[in-house]
């Protein structure tokens, strides 16, 4: 997935969240333009890989609390190592994972076959979506029926009511987006390149099936993090110059990027 987003107006050290009409898109739909007058012309890029982390034990045992010291099963080990040994020779500028064990443990197997230079930095902002202690509390005695009620509220998922809805002392959908967004405004003001015109490798109307083929003169950022966090993040961007909320089928497994 690659895109790019200007964040010029943000200042050092904050991460507010504009309004998207405030976000200019460049007309390749690539890049944001920059507010400043000496820049008037030049959009920033950058190329993101989103990646789930691997197996963990809530993954297969849903009595296991998938809060922050959630670890990796053995085959999530597995798992990561592949991980890390296929994206051995990919060029990886910077990269970051929520700070949620199995986050953390997937993304430093990249990190442990690149070169010492590479740093593995970790944020709150890209934790899973957070259901709130009384549905933990029904997964954990396996009453999904009850689980599911307080995590919907009884709206459908994809209705306005259902993304607003937010279980006890939980999370909505929308909550997620904004954590999301915020995330890549900070990604973007950090890493990104301004560029006169997009590189052509992101104007190919294809979907990208490697993370080779990305521009030289284009930072590529990593991010690990979680299913939903992830999924929600991906409706956000297909729905970044539309009026309404954009829905997918997409849904992330275990190291799928």
């Amino acid at each position: 997935m690659t895109f790019g987003l200007d964040l010029s107006y943000v200042q050092q050290g904050t991460c507010n969240v504009p309004e998207k009409g405030e976000v200019e898109v460049s007309p390749d739909g690539l890049g944001t333009q920059s507010n400043s007058e000496d820049k008037d012309t030049m959009y920033k890029y950058a190329v993101f890989s989103f990646i789930r982390h691997a197996q963990s034990e809530s993954n297969v045992d849903s009595c296991v609390d998938s809060g922050l010291g959630d670890e990796l099963t053995t085959r999530g080990h597995d798992q990561a190592r592949r991980l890390g040994q296929n994206w051995a020779n990919i060029r990886t500028d910077s990269i970051y994972s929520s700070d949620m064990a199995r986050a953390k443990t997937t993304a430093q197997a990249i990190v442990d076959v690149h070169s010492s230079t590479l740093e593995l930095k970790t944020l709150s902002l890209l934790r899973e979506q957070g259901h709130g202690p009384e549905v933990e509390k029904c997964m954990r005695r396996s009453d999904y029926s009850k689980a599911r009620q307080l995590r919907t509220g009884g709206y459908a998922p994809s209705s306005q009511e259902g993304r607003l809805h937010r279980p006890p002392g939980g999370e909505s959908a929308t909550d997620v987006v904004e954590r999301g967004v915020l995330v890549l405004q900070y990604l973007i003001h950090r890493y990104g390149r301004y560029l006169p015109s997009p590189p052509t490798e992101l104007l190919e109307d294809r979907p990208i099936q490697s993370a080779n083929p990305f521009p030289d003169d284009v930072p590529h950022i990593v991010v690990v993090s979680h299913n939903l966090f992830l999924s929600e993040l991906y409706e956000a961007l297909l729905s970044w110059n539309a009026e309404q909320h954009c829905y997918s089928e997409i849904e992330y497994g275990n190291t799928h990027w």
